[in-house]
């Protein structure tokens, strides 16, 4: 009987004191406050408020709530915008890259374009540096003509760098013969070269396989035009042309600079 009691007196004590503790939360949330709010100058009261810390409680979870809907409103439709931005500016930029790499395409093949243009320009001036060159060669052969008799009309010569394939240097040559007037129809004879260096030194060259000279036989002019290969220790720097005669006899003799030319 005892503890029966003891147990309800405990039980009466706890709610008592549950219902205090929520008397005492209550008086402490909804117990007033009197704001004043003054004048900024003068300090003067102009309006007395009072509030709770429930008010102030219940305001700020309005706000929270608020904003939660805002975000949850707004949120999706900015994210979609967002990802239709990106998904836009990703195609903008696919779009810009194709375009870039056409450009550059049509760049590169009108570099190309240009290179060729280039090379046919380069091309066009040597062809028209080599028929101006034949030009003044053939006025210079129909103005030899006049003359009577067979004389050199220019001559040049280059020699190249040692070759060890070659076992020495390529010597080439060039010479032109006219013969003036009509009389005799033709004429033939040889032509010999000399090599000269700066010491006094003399080498025949080799014109033709089975003699130094080089024969010619012709109407109105002859280009003579061949190489040899020079293996001597010492390099040319002149060359003395001398043309004969059918019979061998000197008739006429000419020098000119290795890589030069020189005309008569």
């Amino acid at each position: 009987m005892q503890n029966r009691e003891r147990v309800f007196n405990e039980r009466v004590f706890n709610e008592r004191a549950s219902l205090s503790m929520w008397h005492r939360l209550l008086r402490f949330l909804f117990k007033g406050y009197q704001l004043m709010l003054l004048e900024p100058e003068g300090g003067h009261t102009v309006r007395h408020m009072r509030i709770n810390i429930a008010s102030v409680l219940g305001i700020v979870l309005t706000l929270c709530l608020g904003s939660a809907a805002l975000v949850w409103y707004y949120a999706p439709q900015q994210t979609e915008d967002l990802s239709a931005r990106y998904y836009q500016l990703q195609q903008q930029n696919h779009d810009l890259r194709n375009q870039l790499a056409t450009r550059e395409g049509e760049l590169a093949v009108a570099m190309q374009q240009i290179d060729g243009l280039k090379n046919e320009l380069l091309n066009s001036q040597q062809q028209n540096e080599e028929l101006r060159q034949s030009q003044n060669i053939y006025e210079s052969i129909l103005e030899a003509r006049k003359s009577s008799g067979v004389h050199i009309l220019r001559a040049s010569a280059r020699i190249e760098g040692r070759d060890p394939a070659m076992g020495g240097s390529k010597l080439s040559y060039t010479i032109v013969l006219v013969k003036g007037g009509n009389y005799p129809r033709s004429v033939s004879g040889s032509v010999s070269i000399v090599a000269l260096g700066g010491d006094g030194q003399k080498q025949t060259l080799q014109l033709d396989q089975k003699s130094a000279e080089l024969p010619y036989i012709m109407d109105t002019h002859i280009f003579l035009e061949g190489n040899v290969i020079w293996q001597q220790d010492w390099l040319p720097v002149k060359l003395q042309i001398t043309r004969m005669n059918a019979k061998g006899a000197e008739r006429d003799q000419i020098e000119i600079d290795l890589d030069g030319n020189k005309s008569q």
